[in-house]
């Protein structure tokens, strides 16, 4: 009988790890429909990016302004639509590492690995906003589960082109996705006994695959200076002086807060008794694909800086790598306790003005950290009122955050807005897509965060200034800019 129970008990195990991925996501989906908070101007930013489907923009590949083209046009303009396709990817790829899991450990280690990924406080965080981590982590777990399954296949071709698809189409998310590939690399260049097993002819055709898929992208970074890579590169930030310890130091810190106090501190544990796990081949595996990021982050951080969620990716291949060595070192309930941990903070972050009511604590511009995705509806609704008051005006800014912010929220949608940028060198999308080229008979309704213009209003025959616009969101902190009406433009 207790051999009968085991196998039901596996059977359900997907089933009801499904339920649980259905539960959390509409939950989540639940917290999105309610939410009040504005678009970030990055996120104003993809959504404006999503009107215009290419291979390609400024700052970033194309999927996540694909992702928020087919969302908006099932559920509409809203900013929940917008936010939905962050919440679906890690529904998916949750249900990628399941799978992974499995692979490699069965139900028991799959079911609390995939619940791990699913309620890690930094999935918890980023499945409220709309970037490009979502799907980059969606198909990370993708080709986490093929290169397993291409691993051990007596007819591994098939997971190989798998793979390649889905390493290719993670490239068109985020380019960091190379790591990917890096990381198996030295899996395999370090591993002779994974190596042996291999033919060329699988990870060639991953490969073959992977960059057909993304050649589309390279081609629109060709045509457009690579402006995507020059910006990859400027993040990197590696020009000035290159020795940060205390930049190291809040890293490293900001990952308790990423992957869980409990897990992280778990996962240092894993590395510092590295020796003493012997041959196990998995665990050898989960921590070619987990550690090295982990790694590279943390120099990036030492030479220059690193944000915390640019680690996120290690911990596909880390909720597993972590579950199943605690489950072999006999501490298992801290991976029940973590997942308990990780929801009950989420719920306290999504509910975070009620958790500051029932705690008789104030709401103002100390404790509230959504205050800068508040008060952008009012804002548009002023400068609608002015574009209006000058019928035919183009709107017009000199700042890409302001922009982005105003081209969501001024009703109608002022796609035909433009950014002063004289100089015509390329610094962010606008330039590049939306430059002022001096074609504005009817004039431009000019917002800025400076109170005065006097080199932009000299190369204007008129110049009026429209007032102040400010937003109060707390006491000490509000939104403010100033509006202008610039008429006939004197070419120099």
């Amino acid at each position: 009988m207790p051999g009968k129970r085991a196998i039901l008990h596996e059977r359900h195990t997907l089933p009801f790890f499904l339920l649980a991925v259905l539960l959390i996501v509409g939950w989540r989906l639940a917290v999105l429909g309610g939410s009040s908070l504005n678009l970030s101007f990055d996120e104003a930013q993809y959504w404006l990016w999503s009107l215009t489907p290419d291979w390609g923009y400024y700052s970033k590949p194309p999927f996540v302004a694909w992702s928020i083209t087919l969302a908006t046009q099932v559920c509409g303009q809203a900013e929940a639509c917008i936010r939905l396709p962050s919440t679906l990817a890690y529904g998916l790829g949750s249900i990628f590492v399941f799978l992974a899991a499995r692979h490699l450990y069965g139900d028991r280690i799959a079911f609390w690995s995939g619940l791990v990924f699913l309620t890690l406080p930094g999935v918890a965080y980023s499945s409220m906003l709309v970037t490009t981590d979502p799907p980059l982590l969606m198909f990370w777990a993708l080709s986490l589960f093929f290169t397993l399954k291409a691993l051990d296949a007596k007819k591994p071709l098939g997971w190989w082109a798998a793979l390649g698809l889905a390493v290719g189409l993670g490239l068109l998310a985020k380019y960091a996705m190379i790591l990917f590939a890096l990381s198996l690399a030295l899996y395999l260049g370090f591993t002779p006994a994974a190596r042996r097993k291999l033919t060329w002819q699988g990870p060639a055709l991953a490969g073959v695959l992977a960059l057909l898929l993304y050649l589309p992208n390279f081609l629109w970074n060709a045509g457009n200076g690579f402006v995507s890579y020059l910006h990859t590169k400027d993040n990197a930030n590696l020009a000035g002086s290159l020795f940060h310890p205390e930049k190291m130091v809040e890293f490293l810190g900001s990952q308790f807060a990423v992957f869980g106090p409990l897990l992280f501190a778990a996962l240092l544990a894993f590395v510092v008794l590295a020796k003493r796990n012997g041959g196990d081949g998995k665990l050898r595996l989960l921590a070619f694909m987990c550690l090295p990021i982990l790694a590279l982050m943390t120099v990036e951080s030492l030479l220059s800086r690193a944000n915390a969620n640019w680690s996120a990716p290690a911990y596909v291949a880390g909720s597993v790598l972590v579950t199943a060595w605690l489950y072999q070192k006999n501490r298992f309930s801290l991976i029940r306790l973590s997942v308990v941990l990780h929801i009950a903070l989420a719920t306290l972050v999504y509910n975070y003005e009620q958790t500051l009511s029932l705690l008789g604590l104030p709401l103002d511009q100390k404790t509230d950290f959504a205050k800068r995705l508040k008060g952008w509806p009012e804002v548009g609704a002023k400068v609608s009122a002015l574009l209006n008051d000058h019928p035919g005006a183009v709107l017009m800014s000199d700042d890409r955050k302001l922009m982005a912010s105003l081209s969501y929220y001024v009703r109608p949608f002022p796609l035909s807005a433009v950014k002063w940028n004289p100089g015509g060198k390329v610094h962010d999308t606008f330039d590049l897509n939306a430059g002022f080229k001096g074609d504005a008979s009817q004039g431009l309704v000019f917002v800025t965060e400076r109170e005065t213009i006097p080199e932009i209003a000299a190369a204007f025959k008129t110049a009026e200034a429209l007032g102040a616009t400010r937003q109060e969101i707390h006491p000490g902190f509000a939104i403010e800019m100033h509006a202008f009406h610039l008429k006939d433009y004197q070419r120099p």
